[in-house]
C-alpha cells in the first residue's frame, strides 16, 4: 500500500492505494502561466458540457489510448487553443487521485507570454488572461480553485529561495 493524495469535495487527505492499482483513464489539465505579468491563462466553460458548465477551469481532458499525461496536454491544448507545445515544456503542479471520478488527475503548466490575438479558442465559452491577484473572484471548478491554491504555494517557496 502506499499512501496518495485525494481530494474529495472541499477536503484534501491522504488515502492508501494499493500498488498493483494502475488508473488507465486519467485528466490532464494545463494553464498557461505568465510570470512578468502574474497572469494565468484559463477558459470559460461552455454550457453545453456536462461537467462545470460555465465555470473557468484549465485547458484539459481525459486520455485517449495509451497517451502519457504529457501526451494527453499537448493534443488538448492543441484542441482547444490550437497552440502547439512540446511535452518537455510542461512543469508538474501536482497529480492525486479524485476519488470523486474515481481518476489520476495530472495538473501542469506552461511558462508563455502569448497574447490573447495569438490564440485562437477551439472549444469553450471564452478564455482569458487572469491576474493571480484576482482570479479567485471568478466562478472557478472546484479542483481548479485547489490546484491553483497548489502552484501559489510552489511558487511562493521558488521566489522564497531565489
Amino acid at each position: 500500500m502506499i499512501f496518495v493524495r485525494a481530494v474529495l469535495g472541499k477536503n484534501t487527505r491522504s488515502v492508501m492505494v494499493p500498488k498493483n492499482i494502475k488508473y488507465t483513464r486519467f485528466y490532464s489539465g494545463c494553464f498557461l502561466y505568465n510570470s512578468k505579468s502574474n497572469e494565468v491563462l484559463l477558459h470559460k466553460r461552455d454550457g453545453n458540457t456536462k461537467n462545470n458548465p460555465h465555470k473557468w477551469a484549465f485547458f484539459g481532458g481525459g486520455n485517449e489510448g495509451g497517451e502519457t499525461p504529457g501526451d494527453c496536454c499537448v493534443r488538448e491544448l492543441m484542441e482547444e487553443l490550437h497552440v502547439e507545445i512540446d511535452s518537455s515544456d510542461l512543469v508538474p503542479v501536482c497529480d492525486y487521485l479524485n476519488i470523486e471520478k474515481n481518476t489520476w488527475r495530472y495538473i501542469y503548466y506552461i511558462e508563455s507570454e502569448l497574447k490573447k490575438s495569438e490564440i485562437n479558442l477551439g472549444e469553450g465559452a471564452d478564455f482569458d488572461w487572469i491576474s493571480l491577484d484576482k482570479v479567485f473572484e471568478y466562478d472557478l471548478t472546484e479542483k481548479v480553485r485547489e490546484d491553483l491554491k497548489t502552484f501559489l504555494q510552489l511558487k511562493n517557496k521558488v521566489t522564497k529561495k531565489a
